[in-house]
């Protein structure tokens, strides 16, 4: 994948969402006595409340008019099946979505809320998997990954593209790892734009599959994983992503749980940011991580997404 896709990709899904906020995060620059500035690009506006709709129109708008008539078929915790549910319904493509069984309870109200072909399974995502392939076999449904399809990376690309628009003196990106769909998109397009970015991929102590397997040199797949960042417990990065982040990326580095919901907290009492645990981890590498922090140059920060359930977010905070 190149630059070109991924511009390709930005001018295909305008019409359906939203060019997010890049806002500067004064608390942060002063709790750190940083003398960099520091800025948060807010998925947490975009259309779905996460990042993902942008992958999944892009994927649903690259599809062959028999496709889209047939439908498609995902697995997700929640952030990819209601962005992909919004996208079907508005490009009146049919969705089917897999969640797993003890998906967040908001994030299955909001997927259910499009009306799509909603199904459990689980608890593990290979059940899910097993799933997505036998209605894909039987039924003729395109299968789509969250995060390891080549029209879904381009789509989460377009993140770095209105970054860059906007903060071209852009020196230093934080950006969570899942599957590495979101981090392989934003280092093709900020590695093509400026080879200087510096990238950081950050992870949750308890699902670090990348974060090991880049210390061994090979993809590694996790049997356990244990983290509140429901949108980060894919047990291995995606194949097409994999190369990528081993070319692309500066850096890597884990966070706890606990500081994790410090960084919710500051985000929420300084800034008044409702975010999800996934969507904070980058803010928690910032944060807690001062050896990966540079302290020249301008800082970026995304917030991934805000789709969580508010009672647990009161309890953590």
């Amino acid at each position: 994948m190149e630059l070109v896709d991924i511009q390709k990709a930005q001018r295909a899904i305008a019409p359906y969402v939203r060019k997010t906020p890049l806002i500067r995060a004064f608390p942060i620059e002063e709790c750190l006595k940083s003398d960099a500035r520091i800025y948060l690009k807010c998925e947490n506006f975009q259309i779905t409340s996460s990042f993902k709709a942008r992958g999944a129109f892009n994927a649903l708008l690259n599809l062959s008019a028999d496709a889209k008539k047939r439908g498609v078929v995902t697995r997700s915790s929640g952030n990819f099946a209601q962005a992909l549910a919004y996208a079907g319904f508005v490009l009146n493509i049919p969705a089917t979505i897999v969640m797993p069984e003890n998906a967040p309870q908001v994030k299955k109200e909001k997927t259910a809320q499009y009306k799509p072909a909603l199904l459990f399974r689980g608890p593990s995502q290979k059940e899910e998997q097993a799933e997505v392939e036998r209605l894909a076999s039987t039924e003729g449904l395109t299968p789509l990954s969250p995060h390891n399809h080549r029209d879904v990376i381009a789509g989460q690309g377009t993140i770095a593209l209105e970054i860059f628009e906007d903060l071209p003196s852009v020196a230093q990106f934080f950006c969570p790892i899942g599957g590495g769909g979101i981090m392989a998109g934003t280092s093709i397009a900020f590695k093509s734009l400026n080879p200087d970015i510096h990238l950081v991929g950050i992870e949750p102590e308890g699902a670090n599959d990348y974060y090991l397997s880049r210390q061994a040199g090979n993809p590694i797949s996790l049997d356990k994983i244990d983290t509140i960042a429901d949108g980060l417990r894919t047990p291995q990065v995606g194949s097409l992503n994999w190369p990528v982040l081993e070319k692309l990326l500066d850096e890597a580095a884990t966070v706890t749980d606990e500081q994790i919901k410090a960084a919710m907290r500051l985000l929420y009492n300084a800034m008044g940011l409702i975010i999800e645990p996934s969507g904070a981890a980058s803010v928690a590498g910032l944060l807690f991580k001062p050896d990966i922090r540079r302290h020249q140059g301008d800082i970026v920060c995304v917030l991934t997404g805000g789709n969580v359930d508010l009672d647990l977010f009161y309890s953590w905070l």
